[in-house]
């Protein structure tokens, strides 16, 4: 994947429609997967350096999800975007070494991609 190479993982096609769209017109190379099995699929294939990762997705959490990307590839910079609220998102991934949260209901875009170009550079 390029150097502005990202994955979203998120369940809400709507949601992952917006941020494809908005991260596009900004130069980024966008990646979707919208369960987790195409999510392993797409991150082992391209390893991108940032993951944009929804908390609540079908089947499996989002912090059970982070530690199998973690396995294929121990650098990856996961921002943790959801619904959720900040204090269960701390609970849940608490010690899992997620780079950032952003929850959806106050999202901006803008302060989502200072965020991005951080971990890319990190």
């Amino acid at each position: 994947m390029s150097e502005r190479g990202i994955l979203v993982i998120d369940d809400e096609p709507n949601f992952t429609q917006m941020l494809v769209e908005y991260f596009k017109n900004c130069g980024y190379n966008v990646e979707v997967a919208n369960n987790l099995e195409d999510a392993v699929a797409i991150f082992t294939r391209l390893r991108p350096k940032v993951v944009l990762l929804d908390f609540k997705m079908p089947i499996l959490t989002g912090e059970v999800f982070l530690p199998v990307l973690q396995s294929i590839e121990p650098m990856v910079r996961v921002i943790v975007v959801t619904g959720c609220l900040e204090e269960d998102v701390e609970d849940k991934f608490k010690g899992l070494g997620y780079f950032a949260y952003f929850e959806k209901g106050n999202l901006s875009l803008q302060k989502v991609r200072e965020k991005v170009d951080e971990a890319l550079n990190y």
